[in-house]
């Protein structure tokens, strides 16, 4: 844990401080993200330090209790809303980030923040690509990342393979963005999919992919992100791979490594 980025531990602090606000939710929600990747993929064999700045969370809306109501319970916390709607920042400037999926958001699909009525109008931001998250999960304990912090919550984590359709679509939603908004494309989120592809068997990726096409939200998420990689992810010299090796602080052998994993992964489905 002391090898840790002090950013990390801190992120890992303020999600348990989110948990405990939303006690009575905790049912419907569903770690996604960077700290979910982590959980599944440890340090993997990079040289490059696990690292994030917040905290996301899926809401599964279906059954979503009316009370407590969501805002007020995380402003009694601590959190206060930013800009944009499902990001709630606590005192350290740490965010949390909640969000719902385009069929369960109460409104159109073009809109930014979804309606959770009787829950305020910005509780949660629309995202596409957690549709997986929402079948492709299991429990597992979440605990502090200090000695001195004690608390652990029973959560629902979302499983690799739909971590990996998660990390696929916001990077080929970027990639779109990128023209116009450079700034847009992330390179961690790249080597977040590449960590995913390294450390996870394809086998068991293969068993978590086939899991979304029993649902149909889930499947269509899928299958956009599988094509995404066959376009942009299976050749090293494509954009997705070559993201994650500028992430990887150049390291020259990610991206060969990269679409390598990929067509392994598609040649097995």
């Amino acid at each position: 844990m002391n090898d840790l980025a002090p950013e990390y531990v801190a992120a890992r602090r303020v999600l348990l401080d989110a948990l405990d606000a939303l006690n009575e939710h905790r049912d419907n929600l569903v770690l996604v993200g960077a700290q979910a990747v982590y959980h599944h993929t440890g340090a993997a064999d990079l040289n490059v330090p696990l690292m994030t700045t917040d905290a996301d969370l899926a809401i599964n809306a279906d059954g979503l209790a009316d009370v407590p109501e969501i805002g007020d319970v995380l402003r009694s916390a601590g959190f206060t809303p930013g800009r944009n709607p499902g990001h709630w920042v606590a005192l350290n400037d740490i965010a949390v980030d909640l969000m719902v999926v385009p069929h369960q958001s109460g409104t159109s699909a073009s809109a930014r923040g979804a309606r959770l009525l009787p829950h305020e109008k910005h509780t949660a931001r629309i995202a596409r690509g957690l549709e997986p998250a929402l079948v492709d999960n299991e429990y597992v304990r979440i605990s502090a990342l200090e000695q001195a912090d004690g608390r652990c919550f029973e959560l629902r984590v979302a499983g690799p393979a739909a971590l990996l359709t998660a990390k696929v679509i916001k990077i080929s939603e970027r990639l779109v963005q990128a023209d116009a908004q450079p700034d847009r494309l992330k390179e961690k989120d790249a080597l977040d999919a590449f960590r995913l592809l390294q450390a996870i068997d394809t086998a068991d990726l293969v068993r978590g992919l086939k899991k979304h096409r029993d649902d149909v939200h889930a499947s269509a998420a899928t299958e956009d992100a599988l094509e995404v990689l066959r376009i942009h992810g299976s050749e090293a010299q494509d954009r997705v791979p070559l993201l994650a090796a500028g992430a990887a602080q150049g390291d020259p052998a990610v991206a060969p490594a990269f679409a390598a994993l990929v067509r392994e992964l598609l040649a097995a489905l």
